[in-house]
């Protein structure tokens, strides 16, 4: 089962479930859809609310990975966040406007 996970799916992949991932940035450099997390004094469930709407500008993101990024509940994504935290990611001017 572990083996059909993928941090990177194609256009061929039947998905079926977005499962949020909390890890060191680097290790997550194969995967589509990652923020990174930084200390600072934002609260973690305004930053899972950041991370999910940069998910969802995105352009190369399918209608079906939209529908499944929009099932996870806030508070699923918000528990595996730890407290105080900031987000940086290379899209987010774009979504602040």
């Amino acid at each position: 089962m572990l083996d059909t996970l993928t941090g990177q799916p194609v256009d061929e992949d039947e998905l079926l479930f977005a499962i949020p991932v909390v890890a060191p940035y680097q290790s997550l450099h194969n995967y589509k859809y990652k923020v990174k997390l930084t200390p600072g004094t934002g609260k973690r469930g305004k930053a899972s609310k950041m991370a999910l709407q940069i998910f969802l500008k995105d352009k190369q993101c399918s209608p079906r990975e939209k529908d499944l990024l929009k099932a996870v509940k806030d508070e699923v994504l918000a528990r595996n966040i730890p407290g105080k935290v900031k987000l940086s990611a290379p899209q987010m001017q774009k979504v602040r406007k």
